[in-house]
């Protein structure tokens, strides 16, 4: 009897292991959750026809992302993680209490081990000056917009984690466009003056009230009127990201709301997380051309109706030449991508500077090693270079000299690029930017 009921537990455990990979050969399997990206069925053959190496290892991760009830054990495994240790299964999901959720990657930011450098953050805020001067040139308005960390503005529901006593990359960044008098609008004072919560709990982002908050101020800050955070909204529930990364076939929303009013624009996609959306027939005047990342999904619909026409990109590919002259240009980046302003590709004309401002400039060791983009905006060229290795001043702008005319290119921590009328690449190229104390000037060459 006792060997008949050790066989049947072992047919019944291998049963149990069978059922989802029978799952899937029937047409049963998972599909992706959350932002998962599934790994695609490999070939057994390469394109020549010899066998392929990778088929095994490939195989094993189709059918480890598609097995039947695979996102269910998932999610039973993660409930027992977080209920019992209080723990993730998730890399990129940091457990908080009571059931609160936070984004792994904003961590560098709220202990504050993951500074920028004083060049990195200068740099950063220079860019934004120079898209600032050219939207100022078109007749039209600029405005930089930090959408804070949620563990910026409700730290309280964070384990507790070592924190360095400095100023975050925002605090700083915001100073230094104080300085170059960029406008710029700072969100943190003004939620943590809210007595609500507006952020969802499990996830990364501002709820609809807090998106409506947000618009109010920026509407404000581009001389607008609205008073949408003071409008009827009906509760709503919402399908929160940290929750569906940390348990995928869970059923649970968080608590939301429903901007009552409705809007009046019309859209080109229903999609909110499009790469590309244009709105018309909103009830202000004007066009608004607005690069925005994930929290521009909640607050796009409240400044479409607050213009004429508006674009929306969710490209960080900056191109302020599609903006009309008298139109608004908005730039909004969450808080923990504020380290990528000193290397993103901003497609801008390079402005004309006065040449006396590198007279008198030392020649440099080196060469500046300069390389082509293939993409740039019509009539104009690319160019992409090094400083040959020398460290410049944290608030050293970068000239390049090109046609007999200076001009000031977007600075970067060790590089700069800018965006050249084509004419202008003939003769000499110099680059010229401050270093110990004083001008240098490098001779730049094109390679290919």
């Amino acid at each position: 009897m006792k060997k008949v009921f050790s066989l049947l537990f072992i047919a019944l455990f291998v049963a149990l292991c069978l059922v989802p990979f029978l799952g899937l050969l029937l047409g049963h399997g998972s599909g992706a959750a959350a932002n998962q990206v599934l790994a695609v069925m490999p070939s057994p053959t390469k394109k020549d026809g010899s066998l392929n190496p990778d088929y095994p290892e490939g195989l094993s991760r189709y059918v480890n992302d598609r097995f039947f009830l695979r996102q269910e054990a998932v999610t039973l495994w993660a409930e027992l993680n977080a209920k019992l240790l209080g723990s993730s299964v998730t890399k990129d999901v940091l457990c908080g209490t009571d059931g609160w959720l936070y984004f792994t990657p904003t961590l560098p930011d709220c202990t504050r081990s993951g500074l920028m450098s004083q060049r990195e953050l200068w740099c950063a805020a220079r860019r934004l000056a120079l898209l600032q001067e050219y939207a100022e040139a078109q007749d039209g308005q600029f405005l930089f917009v930090i959408a804070p960390n949620k563990n910026s503005l409700y730290p309280e529901h964070m384990p507790a984690l070592p924190r360095a006593e400095a100023t975050s990359n925002a605090e700083a960044l915001l100073s230094l466009l104080a300085e170059q008098d960029v406008a710029a609008l700072d969100l943190f004072a003004l939620f943590r003056a809210q007595d609500e919560a507006l952020y969802y709990p499990r996830d990364t982002h501002w709820n609809v009230k807090g998106a409506a908050l947000a618009a109010d101020a920026l509407l404000a800050a581009l001389g607008r009127e609205s008073a949408y955070f003071g409008a009827d909204f009906a509760e709503a529930g919402h399908r929160s990201d940290l929750y569906e990364m940390l348990f995928p076939a869970g059923t649970e929303n968080d608590p939301d709301f429903l901007y009552t009013p409705g809007f009046s624009f019309t859209a080109s996609s229903t999609n909110a997380d499009s790469i590309r959306l244009t709105t018309q027939c909103g009830t202000g005047e004007g066009s608004l051309l607005m690069y925005r990342d994930s929290f521009g999904r909640a607050l796009y619909p409240y400044l479409a109706e607050r213009f004429e026409e508006a674009s929306f990109s969710r490209k960080d590919d900056y191109d302020p030449t599609a903006l009309a002259p008298g139109g608004c240009l908005v730039i909004e980046l969450c808080e923990r991508n504020l380290k990528k302003l000193p290397a993103a590709p901003i497609l801008l004309p390079a402005p004309e500077r006065d040449a006396a401002l590198v007279r008198g400039a030392a020649p440099g060791e080196g060469v500046s090693k300069i390389v082509l983009a293939k993409d740039g905006p019509e009539g104009y060229t690319v160019l992409c270079g090094d400083l040959a290795g020398i460290r410049p001043e944290d608030d050293s702008p970068v000239y390049l000299e090109a046609g007999g005319t200076l001009y000031e290119a977007l600075p970067g921590a060790e590089d700069y690029r800018l965006c050249l009328p084509e004419e202008a690449l003939q003769g000499p190229i110099r680059v010229y930017f401050r270093s110990a104390g004083g001008w240098i000037c490098l001779e730049g060459r094109i390679e290919n």
